[in-house]
Parts: C-alpha cells; structure tokens; sequence
C-alpha cells in the first residue's frame, strides 16, 4: 500500500503532538507499508484522535499513519512496525539541516517521537544544488551543513540528494 499524503506518528510517548518545532518538522515520503503490517484502519477526525486509536484501543499497535483527506473514510492506518522499519519503506526522506533527522527516528533518542512527521509535501524556492549518486541520506545530511542549506531532500531510489537554500523556500504537507 503506498501512501502518498501522510501524517506519521509513533508511540513511544503520549506526549507526541502536532506542535513540536523540530521532528514534526522531517519528511517521510512515498512510504510502502508491507503486506500484513496494517492491524486494522478508521476513519479518525484528527492526526491527535488517531494516535489515541493506536495508543488507546490496540496493543500491538506501534505507528500509525493519518492521511488528510476530505471525504469520511478510512483515513488512519494502525501498523504492526515501528518508526524506524516503516522508515525503511520509504523513497523520499528530508529535514531541515538544523534538526537531526537520525534523532527523530532513533527509539533510543530523547527527540524520538517529539512530534509527527509528514509525507506528501512539496517544495518551492531555491534549489542551491542537486547532488547525484550520494550514497544515504546521512550523506545527503552532511552535504546540507556544508552547503549552508536550508532543507535537504533524499531520494532513497535514484541516490539523489536536493538541497534548498533559504532564499523564497517553503515546505507544503498534504
């Protein structure tokens, strides 16, 4: 199952809420959750109310996925994975280069699950440079400090590693 216009959440803490200024703030996307991980989906109201699902109601439940979408249907995904695994299903991952993306997804960082993270996002500005055959995204990260970038963007597929300055940039999530 693809998903394409997502709102990720874990629950390692209760706590974890839209609000957050840095995790909230990394981007998973064009995320594949493997047969048989998905426990059940609902339709929920709000990112908030489908982690209570998750946290709440199923056990077994350890991420959960909310697409923002209009119609009333099942809109929240309760999965049988953890943060890290389902980030190994997915092709796009980026931050902004002040914020640590290993400590958003690492169970063992104080930063896990300080807030969700969003796929389906799109990105305007300046684009400083598109780096091919860079080899992960830590890489891609590296390259971001270096180039004084404001947000970098991996492409797990193609190797591709884009980085964009501060200049008119802005980051739009589904």
């Amino acid at each position: 199952m693809e998903i394409l216009a997502i709102v990720l959440g874990c629950i390692a803490f209760l706590g974890c809420g839209v609000h957050s200024q840095s995790c909230a703030n990394i981007t998973m996307d064009s995320c594949t959750i493997p047969e048989g991980k998905i426990i059940t989906s609902v339709t929920s109201p709000s990112p908030d109310n489908c982690q209570l699902f998750c946290s709440q109601i199923y056990k077994s439940c350890q991420t959960w996925v909310y697409r923002n979408i209009i119609q009333d249907t099942e809109n929240c995904d309760l999965l049988a994975m953890d943060i890290t695994e389902l980030l190994g299903q997915c092709q796009e991952v980026g931050s902004y280069r002040t914020i640590s993306f290993e400590d958003c997804v690492n169970p063992a960082s104080p930063n896990h699950c300080e807030g969700f993270s969003q796929a389906g996002c799109s990105f305007t500005g300046e684009i400083l440079e598109t780096l091919p055959g860079v080899v992960d995204r830590k890489t891609c990260a590296v390259s971001a400090e270096l180039r004084d970038a404001e947000y970098w963007m991996y492409n797990i597929e193609t190797d591709d590693c884009v980085l964009y300055g501060i200049n008119n940039f802005d980051r739009t999530c589904n």
